[in-house]
C-alpha cells in the first residue's frame, strides 16, 4: 500500500515537474520575443536616423555641385562622380546609408503625357496589356474634366461603389501618390517589385512612382537622368537609341544635346526635339537607413527643391514619405 502512495506521489511530482518546465519554457519564450522585439524596435530607430542623415548627405553634395565653383588647377576625376549615377553612400554612427538620387527633369509629367507617351511607358514597364489599357484610360479620365469614362477607364461610377467611396478628381494631379487611386494602380505597378530574373537573381522592376512626376513643367526629358523605360516612351525613340544612351551615360554624362548626337550610333528621327540635358533643380531622394548586422532598414522618400540659391535654408522640401515600401 505504501509503495502505490510513493508512486502516486512520484508520477504527481513528475507531472508537476513537466508543468513547470512548460510555464519556463514558456516564459522563456516570450522574453526572447520581447527581447527581439526590442531590438528591432532601437534597430528601426537607428536605421530611421542613418536615412534621415543620407537624405541631409545628398542634399549638401547636389547643393555644393549646383552652386559651389570647382576649384581651379585641380583636374576632374575620369572615374564618374557616383552622384552623377544616383548615388550617395555613407555611414553614420552605427549606421548606414544608400540614397538614390533622381533629377525630376528625367521623368514624365503626368499632367502633361499625352496618349501615345503614356501608352509606350507602362509597356517598356512591361505590364500586361489588359492592365496597362486601364491604367491608361484610367489616368486619362481621372485628369480630364468630364464625368465620361474611356472604354477600360473610370468615373465616378466606379469610383462610388469602392469601399471607401469617393469621386474621380477630374484635374490635374497634385501628387504622383494620387496614381494610388486611379483604377488599375496596384502598390506594386506604382512602387515597382522584386522578381526573380533569368539567372535566378533577384532584380528590381521600375514602377510608375520612378518615371512620373509633377514637378518638372516641360515636355523635354534630360537624357542624363531619366530611366531607361522613360527614354523608351519618348514619342519617336529608337530602342537602339534609347539603349545606347542609357548604356553611354553611366560612364560620363552629356554635356549637350550635339555631343549626344554626334556620338550617337543610331539617328534620333522626330525625339530629338523631346530630348534635352538641363536639370530643374528638383530631386527625388530615397533613402535607405540600416544597422550593421541587421535585417531592419528604414525608407525615406523625399522631394527638395534646389533651384533657388535665394533660400535662407538653401533648399526647399516639398514633399516628404516615411511610409515607403522597403523593397
Amino acid at each position: 500500500m505504501r509503495s502505490a502512495e510513493r508512486g502516486v506521489i512520484l508520477v504527481a511530482l513528475l507531472w508537476i515537474l513537466v508543468a513547470l518546465s512548460v510555464i519556463a519554457l514558456t516564459f522563456a519564450r516570450e522574453g526572447f520575443v520581447e527581447v527581439a522585439a526590442a531590438r528591432n524596435a532601437r534597430d528601426l530607430t537607428r536605421a530611421y536616423y542613418a536615412a534621415r542623415a543620407g537624405i541631409a548627405a545628398a542634399v549638401f553634395r547636389l547643393w555644393q555641385k549646383r552652386f559651389v565653383p570647382p576649384v581651379r588647377g585641380i583636374e576632374l576625376e575620369s572615374a564618374p562622380d557616383p552622384l552623377d549615377q544616383g548615388k550617395v553612400v555613407g555611414t553614420a554612427g552605427e549606421g548606414a546609408y544608400e540614397v538614390e538620387v533622381q533629377d525630376e527633369s528625367g521623368k514624365i509629367n503626368i499632367n502633361m503625357a499625352g496618349e501615345e507617351q503614356l501608352r509606350a511607358l507602362v509597356a517598356a514597364l512591361e505590364i500586361p496589356k489588359p492592365d496597362a489599357d486601364v491604367i491608361v484610360d484610367s489616368i486619362l479620365d481621372w485628369r480630364d474634366p468630364d464625368n465620361l469614362h474611356r472604354l477600360s477607364g473610370a468615373e465616378d461610377d466606379y469610383y462610388q461603389s469602392l469601399d471607401p467611396p469617393y469621386r474621380a478628381k477630374n484635374g490635374r494631379f497634385d501628387a504622383v501618390e494620387e496614381l494610388l487611386l486611379v483604377r488599375g494602380v496596384t502598390p506594386d505597378y506604382f512602387y515597382g517589385h522584386q522578381e526573380a530574373g533569368p539567372d535566378g537573381a533577384m532584380v528590381y522592376r521600375y514602377g510608375l512612382a520612378r518615371c512620373l512626376t509633377v514637378y518638372s513643367n516641360r515636355v523635354q526629358i534630360n537624357v542624363n537622368y531619366a530611366p531607361l523605360p522613360v527614354l523608351l516612351s519618348i514619342p519617336g525613340m529608337p530602342p537602339e537609341a534609347a539603349q545606347w544612351i542609357y548604356e553611354r551615360r553611366s560612364t560620363k554624362l552629356f554635356r549637350d544635346l550635339q555631343e549626344l548626337t554626334k556620338e550617337l550610333p543610331a539617328t534620333l528621327g522626330t525625339s530629338a526635339q523631346y530630348l534635352s540635358t538641363s536639370d530643374t533643380g528638383i530631386y527625388t531622394l530615397t533613402s535607405y537607413g540600416r544597422m550593421e548586422h541587421s535585417k531592419v532598414r528604414r525608407v525615406i522618400r523625399t522631394v527638395v527643391n534646389l533651384a533657388d540659391p535665394r533660400e535662407p535654408a538653401r533648399y526647399r522640401v516639398i514633399y516628404w514619405n516615411e511610409n515607403v515600401p522597403n523593397l
